[in-house]
């Protein structure tokens, strides 16, 4: 399979739906090309990119406009985990933004007093 990125697509569905239905990793950025996030894709590039436009409240749709590439390979969480480790060696130990930001933490549980 193909060892190269594709070059910067917008994240909307139209350029989603030309990706190959196979594995492989993502990478997900600003209009500036600022990587936010370095994904894998154990079966279907299409779906997980989708799952990114799709998600209302995710954490990645905050930032605006983003924009995507791809590549597709057979071992998607080799790859992903040698893109951030690259990543985080350019960048002084840091992950993306999306990866380094914990989830939100879960609403209080509310209790109702008996009156």
């Amino acid at each position: 399979m193909s060892e190269a990125f594709t070059t910067w697509r917008p994240l909307v569905p139209a350029e989603i739906e030309r990706v190959p239905e196979s594995p492989g990793v993502y990478e997900l950025a600003t209009l500036v090309r600022t990587v936010l996030f370095i994904g894998a894709a154990t079966d279907s590039l299409t779906a997980e990119l989708m799952h990114h436009v799709n998600v209302a409240n995710g954490q990645l749709l905050r930032h605006g406009r983003l924009y995507f590439r791809y590549r597709a390979t057979d071992d998607p969480i080799q790859t992903q985990n040698a893109l951030l480790a690259d990543y985080t060696a350019r960048h002084g130990g840091a992950l993306p933004p999306a990866q380094a930001t914990p989830p939100p933490p879960p609403p209080p549980k509310r209790h109702l007093k008996a009156v």
